[in-house]
């Protein structure tokens, strides 16, 4: 390995944690566009679902961080959805 590689995974292995991460970035959108709640919690939920996908977006971007973000708002939005009585599902 030269000074110019990077001491990081593989492309194979970037791409699979890729893949893991995408799928979750795409189930927190699904959960935040199903909520029927309050408007404003669900602006926010979208906003910040918006900074970490931009965040994750960046050179240098910190994965572990973003998965531990969208893990927070994915809770989030779970406790939004269980709060809202007029739910059904």
């Amino acid at each position: 390995m030269s000074e110019s590689e990077p001491a990081s995974a593989g492309p194979g292995e970037q791409a699979a944690g890729g893949d893991v991460l995408a799928a979750r970035i795409l189930d927190a959108h699904r959960l935040v566009a199903a909520l029927n709640g309050d408007p404003e919690v669900r602006k926010r939920l979208q906003v910040r679902l918006t900074a970490i996908c931009t965040s994750l977006k960046l050179p240098g971007a910190n994965k572990i961080r973003g998965a531990e973000r969208l893990d927070r708002l994915m809770a989030d939005a779970e406790r939004a959805r269980c709060s809202n009585p007029g739910r059904s599902d």
